[in-house]
Formats: C-alpha cells, sequence, structure tokens
C-alpha cells in the first residue's frame, strides 16, 4: 500500500468519524427532546393528578389521614370525657363544701341563738325572782311601818337596796316595757332558726 492509498483512507476515516459524530450529536438531541417531552407530561399529569406514580402515594397518605383524624377524634372524645368528670368532680365537691359550711353555719347560728334565748330565760327567771322578792320585802315594810306606833315620823327613810341595782331603779311600767322586749326578741329567734331551718 502506497502512500496515496493510505491518505485516501484516512480521509475516508476522518469522513466516518465526522458523519458519525453528526449522527451522534443528532441523536443526542433527540434524545434529549423525547426526554424532555416525557418529563414535561408526566408533570402534567401529577399536576392534574393522573400520574400513577403520584396515585398510589396519595391514596395511602390519604388513608394515614383518615386514620390519623379517626385516632384524633377518639382521643379528642377522651379527652373532653376527662375534663367533664374534672368538672363534674369540682363541682359536687363544691357543693358538699357549701353544704357543710350552711351546716356549720346553721349549727353555730343556732347554738348562739339558743345561748341567747336560755341567757334570756335566766335573766327573766332572775328578773321574775328579784321583782317578788322586792315586792314581798316592800310589803313587809309597808306593814312595818304601818304597825309600829313608836317609830318616829322624822326618822330618816332607809333605801330598801339588797337586790341588783336594775331592779329597784325600774318602775313596774319599765319593767313590763322591757320583758315584753324580751319576749319579742325571743320570738323573732325562734322565727329566724325555723327560717333557717326551712333553707336547708
Amino acid at each position: 500500500m502506497d502512500d496515496l492509498d493510505c491518505e485516501r483512507r484516512r480521509n475516508e476515516c476522518l469522513d466516518e468519524m465526522c458523519h458519525l459524530e453528526k449522527q451522534f450529536s443528532e441523536l443526542k438531541e433527540k434524545l434529549f427532546k423525547e426526554r424532555l417531552s416525557q418529563l414535561k407530561a408526566k408533570l402534567e399529569e401529577v399536576t392534574s393528578g393522573k400520574a400513577m406514580e403520584y396515585i398510589s402515594p396519595l391514596a395511602d397518605l390519604q388513608k394515614n389521614m383518615k386514620i390519623r383524624i379517626e385516632v384524633a377524634g377518639i382521643y379528642k372524645g377522651f379527652c373532653l370525657d376527662v375534663i367533664k368528670n374534672r368538672y363534674d368532680c369540682e363541682m359536687q365537691g363544691a357543693k358538699q363544701h357549701l353544704e357543710s359550711e350552711k351546716i356549720l353555719l346553721f349549727d353555730n347560728m343556732q347554738c348562739e341563738l339558743l345561748e341567747r334565748i336560755q341567757r334570756l330565760e335566766e335573766d327573766r327567771q332572775s328578773i321574775d325572782i328579784s321583782s317578788e322578792w322586792w315586792d314581798e320585802e316592800l310589803r313587809s315594810k309597808r306593814s312595818r311601818r304601818k304597825w309600829d306606833p313608836f317609830r318616829s315620823e322624822k326618822k330618816r327613810r332607809v333605801p330598801l337596796v339588797s337586790g341588783p341595782y336594775i331592779v329597784y331603779m325600774l318602775r313596774d311600767l319599765d319593767i313590763l316595757e322591757d320583758w315584753t322586749a324580751i319576749k319579742k326578741v325571743t320570738i323573732n329567734c325562734v322565727i329566724f332558726i325555723r327560717v333557717i331551718w326551712g333553707m336547708l
């Protein structure tokens, strides 16, 4: 093979290589466009929700979402039950505390009023006894003054003081008014106790 043949062969190989490179570039461009077209089509399918690669995971996500919503609803119900039970317990405790405080208040007021009534009764008995003693003492003094022929008219009158000071300083009318006031207070106390007892 001479030099001419080698040169010709070389040129043929170069031409063939250029032709192959041109075909490769054309195929690469065609493949790129086709791949780009496929990706755009897939993107449109995904955007419209029609792609199988998108539908199946989306279905799984929706299923998981429904399960989580159901679990959240059950948890919400339990939380509401707990809150309701706690509210009922608080209300019951408040009512029981109120009832106990009412009973305690009623007992205290009843004891106090009964003590006052008892003191009034004791005072009334004391006043009655003192009044009776005062009347008897006064009658005895008057009878002695009436039948004593040797009593001097100029003799200083001795005050008849032997009981409580309030007894002999009050007139009969004042004592009667005080006794009426004490009786009214006693009746009002009894009515008040009955009203409170009826409220419980």
